[in-house]
């Protein structure tokens, strides 16, 4: 992947479980890259990297505020409260509506 957010040897942090976000439209443009790997700690959920995330960019979280994102690991939408494993693919997707 493109950009690893937390390393764990910059940090002094161990960490265990490597996982990979891809951002969709219009939320890659905030970061400035549609994927990414992040290092994270074990029993870390989906919330935890979404707080990371905003740490990491925070006008990603202004982003998540006005529209938060549909969240899919792998092909099945999470919720927030999911657990995150290692060389989980999570994906998040600005909602959109149809008609």
């Amino acid at each position: 992947m493109k950009n690893w957010i937390m390393n764990s040897r910059a940090s002094g942090k161990e960490f265990d479980v490597k996982v990979y976000v891809r951002l969709a439209e219009p939320f890659w443009r905030v970061v400035g890259l549609r994927e990414m790997g992040m290092d994270i700690n074990p029993a870390s959920r989906v919330d935890d990297l979404l707080v990371a995330l905003r740490e990491q960019y925070p006008s990603l979280g202004i982003e998540f505020d006005q529209t938060p994102p549909h969240i899919f690991i792998g092909d099945v939408e999470a919720p927030h409260d999911s657990l995150l494993t290692d060389g989980a693919r999570v994906h998040l997707v600005w909602p959109i509506a149809g008609g």
